[in-house]
């Protein structure tokens, strides 16, 4: 029985790993951070960067809720280049470590530095603000 809680523990975080990039990937989300930056230099926008965590249930609330509306993807997508990271991985530059997540970052393309920062899960009215 315990091997068995094991598995299905192990199991349930493989699974909530790769669900950020199966939301990247239905919409249109960069998943690697020089990637995107050379994108959004390239384009000559903003990066609006996402960090989320396996364990965390506003992160897939944030990703389901808001991030997910057609609406507000297509906002996102003409005014940045969208990035979304799992923290855990610890594949993204220091000065975006944080200890609160999620948290979303605008990034100016030029010097990368951090324009704006969101902690946690708001409402759609506040993050449209915002962007």
């Amino acid at each position: 029985m315990r091997k068995l809680f094991v598995l299905m523990l192990f199991l349930g975080t493989l699974a909530s790993a790769q669900s950020y990039k199966e939301f990247a990937v239905m919409r249109g989300y960069e998943t690697d951070y020089k990637t995107a930056i050379a994108k959004a230099k390239m384009e000559k926008k903003d990066l609006l960067f996402v960090m989320v965590a396996n364990y965390c249930p506003w992160c897939k609330k944030l990703e389901k809720r808001k991030l997910a509306k057609e609406q507000m993807n297509d906002l996102i997508h003409k005014k940045f280049i969208p990035l979304i990271l799992n923290r855990e991985e610890h594949n993204f530059p220091k000065q975006y470590e944080s200890a609160v997540i999620p948290m979303i970052y605008t990034v100016n393309y030029e010097d990368e530095k951090i324009k704006e920062k969101s902690m946690g899960f708001t409402e759609i009215s506040e993050f449209l603000k915002k962007l």
